[in-house]
């Protein structure tokens, strides 16, 4: 990972020069706008991307498989009184979100996504779900705008299409990145004993109006896409409407790249997806900035200048022509040695040394590169002449194989490599639909036939009958372990002596609840 660190870094000191040279030549570059049901909303965003140089695209809206649609509204059972998702249609589209969707046809020929701003997203929707803040002033978005843009989120993120989030767009690269959201900064501040002064929107007026307030944006690190595109440790003026904010992004793959103190507080106002080549979200709105100078608003000047605000813009296509260049639709899987160059042989070892980290036998490592190759094409189910190298560019970024990405420099014993290219030859030793395994301490119990164990005692074990319950994250030894978002399991076997248990998904109404308290936790 440091590696692509230092490749993040030069390109975005490229991407820096590049905007600063104003080199857009946005000729050809589709930009998608994610689907809403709102289409006044689009106008100022497709502003701003021609005025940037691209193409505007409004992307169709996507649905999940299983779920039942009357036009383009969810049926009422998928919905409480509030409108916000129902915790059990949430859970479906975080397990399997755009999976089973046509996701590659609708997505197909755009290089670059937009997400705007506009209502809250469903509090069940988060890693760790909320009860809706209750606020009624403010109510939440509809569940199909958040279905369809979480999914588009994830398809996004998962195939490395550049993303300029917006505001709520900021919000759902959160929310779909596993960090959670303050749903109320009014309130938030009230629970610190603290007076909120209303620097992020402004108040309604005499009329029950809101306007956008310019304040401005303390950008937090030189290395970053923020950094890049703005020149600058301080971005002036920005447009601001919200009053939901993007909170802790710890054990998440997001950073905090712009921040804005209020009333002796840092709220994030920018982040950004460190394993991706473009995936950068605002709470602002340069949209809003790009159309009032534009269109001439006697208040433009209140905002940031036209030439600053497009270059979020501007960032976003240079990055879709000079990145990665990946189209939705084209095959996924390939040998670009350009964007990953490793050796076939460096691959080999890269894998020799993972299984070897993760198991510890020749037998756990053949397990656990079998696993690894069902994980895989869980993922990518349409992903056909796969190359090594993007199996070994996937397991170093995807964050499923503890610390793989410092498994490059370990050196690889020849059995270990010889295992390494079995499993990857296609001699695997674990049917396709095993996709879990857990070491123990990682586990809070297992249950065999409605009774309660410690998940070190094997002989409790039942192939097909145990299910094994994941812990919350605490602390054991001195060290670690357990899930922020914890889940649950079928048991299938040990390949190996003294290996990891590994198993398949429960079916989706098993029955069985997460483990969220630490105090279930059985040793």
């Amino acid at each position: 990972m440091e590696k692509f660190r230092i490749m993040r870094y030069f390109g975005a000191i490229v991407m820096l020069l590049l905007v600063a040279l104003d080199v857009s030549g946005g000729d050809g570059v589709r930009v998608g706008i994610a689907w809403q049901p709102n289409v006044e909303s689009y106008d100022r965003v497709i502003l701003s991307i021609e005025q940037a140089g691209g193409e505007a695209v409004i992307l169709p809206q996507l649905r999940p498989a299983c779920f039942d649609y009357d036009g383009k509204l969810v049926g009422t059972q998928y919905v409480d009184h509030n409108g916000v998702l129902c915790q059990k249609y949430a859970d479906i589209v975080k397990r399997d979100t755009y999976h089973g969707t046509n996701a590659d046809e609708l997505l197909s020929g755009v290089q670059a996504v937009v997400f705007l701003g506009g209502g809250d997203i469903s509090s069940t929707l988060f890693a760790t779900p909320q009860p809706w803040h209750g606020i009624a002033d403010d109510s939440p978005a509809d569940a199909v705008r958040d279905v369809s843009e979480y999914l588009t989120m994830a398809y996004c993120l998962d195939h490395d299409i550049p993303v300029l989030g917006l505001c709520r767009g900021m919000q759902m690269l959160a929310v779909v990145s596993g960090a959670p959201l303050i749903q109320d900064l009014d309130t938030f501040f009230n629970g610190m004993g603290k007076q909120y002064h209303y620097l992020h929107r402004m108040q309604r007026d005499a009329n029950g109006k809101r306007y956008y307030t310019p304040h401005d944006v303390q950008v937090t690190d030189t290395t970053s896409l923020l950094y890049a595109i703005s020149g600058s440790d301080i971005i002036r003026d920005v447009p601001s409407w919200h009053h939901q904010v993007v909170g802790d992004v710890s054990g998440t793959p997001l950073r905090v790249t712009g921040i804005t103190a209020t009333d002796g507080v840092d709220i994030i106002e920018a982040i950004e997806r460190t394993d991706k080549h473009f995936a950068l979200g605002v709470q602002f709105h340069p949209e809003e900035a790009i159309r009032k100078h534009i269109k001439g608003q006697p208040d433009a000047d209140r905002f940031m200048p036209l030439e600053e605000a497009v270059k979020y813009f501007t960032a976003l296509i240079t990055n879709a022509q000079y990145g990665r260049q990946f189209i939705p639709g084209q095959s996924y899987t390939r040998s670009d040695t350009t964007v990953y160059p490793k050796s076939t042989d460096e691959c080999y070892s890269f894998f020799a040394v993972l299984g070897k980290a993760e198991q510890g036998t020749l037998e756990g490592a053949t397990a656990e590169l079998s696993l690894l190759l069902n994980l895989f094409e869980r993922r990518h189910p349409d992903a056909v002449d796969v190359s090594i190298q993007e199996v070994a560019k996937w397991a170093t970024e995807c964050g499923w194989f503890a610390h793989a990405s410092r498994r490059w420099e370990g050196t690889a014993l020849p059995e270990y490599v010889a295992v390494a290219k079995s499993v990857l030859g296609g001699n695997r030793v674990l049917p396709s639909f095993i996709v879990e395994h857990d070491c123990r301490e990682d586990l809070a119990y297992i249950e065999t036939n409605g009774v309660r164990y410690s998940p070190y005692e094997n002989d409790k074990y039942v192939s097909g009958v145990t299910v094994c319950y994941q812990a919350p994250v605490h602390e054991h030894n001195g060290r670690k372990f357990g899930f922020r978002k914890p889940s649950h399991w079928v048991f299938y076997s040990f390949p190996a002596q003294r290996s990891d248990p590994f198993g398949f998904l429960c079916d989706e109404d098993c029955g069985h609840e997460n483990v969220t308290n630490e105090a279930d936790i059985i040793r």
